[in-house]
């Protein structure tokens, strides 16, 4: 056991979380740092898919080449605020490098890896949190318009199948059986049948912060802003008034996670995705029976406890620009010209949320090259709610010092250096 030692986890996501859960489970005292514990921040606001599914990452040499077009169409599904494309630039050319085949397949490589036993992990964490009845094996529904828009991705679906992804197509009779209220959009569909629907994110995520107050996590309400140092070893990190001392550090903290990195001398590549959702009130009546991602327009509709909720794409424009919905509000009316029960249906909230992506979609899961006792534990992308409790018990093990489930050095927050003439790491 190790209570004599503190955690110190930075975010109350549902990342740190799962950090926080499995590093009090392991016998560490710990304390979990964050301003607004109750919001989730993107655990709460996504679509709610467990999508164990996505191996491919998002750099393709395909989606490299729509990239000029992509940037310039009002309909587009990455949105841009021109005045950050300076700040975003580095970040899109390291994008674009992760296209090429070897990165694409070594980031393909590592997905693959830690996403074959994340769901084990969401079972494992639901249990010990007596949310079992959130997480149902619904799979998730990738649809599409037209014969040519399902043949486009054949390749893709080629490949995940090479990777051991399960899946089965649908016709427009199945479609209409698992998406009531979308007959007769769809000619096609597939069914990824391995993922799972969190019927009420912030639920789930509420008793995860739950679990880990009874188990004896200690809760600040505060924002971390710089750590401080003894003997060159990070040894506490300053809230607003005060220091939290600990003996280990962990950066959870999502699309925040950037200035805190660069503190223990990690230069890591973050960028911001914001993803807006829009939530429909549906009544008592059933929409979908799975979630369903609407190839042509980008958009996945997610059945929840609550409502229908729709998700948008990307939009890129950092942490403080204010939000802009008429984007996510534009496609909805358009949406609703095709579905008419959804033209029925009134729009109860809007919400804006913030993906920490990193440019080859692989997420910062390891140890600090720098200083050891500090670990990294974020750049998810849409893969946040899906990989939470897989990287929090993998953090876990690192900071044990045994073997961990996987490799971790696909993930580790070293991989975006580059190496000098005479082998010593050099910011890249």
């Amino acid at each position: 056991m190790q209570d004599q030692k503190t955690v110190v986890v930075i975010g109350g996501g549902i990342v740190g979380l799962s950090c926080a859960y499995f590093a009090r489970r392991a016998g560490y005292r710990v304390r979990v740092i964050d301003p607004s514990i109750e919001d989730r921040r993107a655990s709460f606001g996504n679509a709610g898919i467990l999508a164990v599914c996505e191996t491919l990452p998002l750099a393709t040499p395909a989606l490299l080449r729509q990239l000029p077009s992509l940037l310039f169409s009002r309909d587009s599904p990455l949105q841009f605020r021109w005045r950050y494309l300076p700040t975003l630039a580095p970040w899109l050319l390291r994008f674009a490098r992760s296209s090429a085949h070897d990165s694409f397949t070594r980031s393909a490589l590592a997905l693959n890896a830690i996403l074959r036993t994340a769901l084990d992990a969401h079972m494992q964490l639901a249990a010990a949190c007596s949310a079992m009845e959130l997480l149902v094996p619904t799979g998730w529904i990738k649809a599409y318009q037209s014969e040519d828009a399902y043949r486009s991705q054949s390749e893709d679906r080629a490949a995940l199948a090479d990777w051991g992804v399960a899946m089965q197509p649908l016709g427009r009779s199945d479609i209409d059986a698992l998406a009531p209220g979308f007959a007769d959009v769809f000619a096609k569909a597939t069914l990824f049948t391995d993922c799972r629907q969190v019927k009420n994110p912030g639920e789930y995520v509420a008793r995860i912060a739950q679990a880990c107050a009874t188990q004896g996590v200690e809760f600040i309400r505060d924002t971390a802003t710089q750590f401080g140092f003894t003997n060159g070893r990070a040894t506490a990190v300053r809230v607003t008034d005060r220091v939290i001392e600990g003996d280990v550090f962990v950066i959870a903290c999502g699309a925040w996670s950037k200035h805190l990195a660069s503190e223990i001398g990690e230069n890591v590549p973050l960028d911001t995705e914001r993803g807006y959702h829009v939530m429909l009130d549906t009544g008592y009546r059933t929409l979908l029976r799975a979630p369903l991602f609407w190839h042509e327009k980008s958009v996945v509709f997610s059945q929840l406890d609550y409502g229908l909720r729709m998700t948008s794409s990307v939009e890129f424009a950092g942490l403080d620009a204010p939000p802009r919905y008429r984007s996510i509000d534009r496609t909805l009316a358009a949406i609703r010209d095709v579905v008419p029960a959804l033209a029925e249906l009134t729009v109860e909230s809007r919400w804006l949320g913030f993906r920490p992506s990193m440019p080859d979609s692989v997420p910062v899961i390891g140890a600090s090259a720098r200083h050891p006792n500090c670990f990294l534990a974020f750049g998810h992308g849409h893969l946040g709610l899906t990989l939470g409790p897989q990287t929090g018990r993998l953090i876990v093990q690192a900071i044990q010092g045994g073997k961990t489930d996987i490799d971790l050095a696909p993930f580790s927050p070293s991989r975006f250096a580059s190496r000098s003439s005479n082998g010593r790491p050099i910011a890249a």
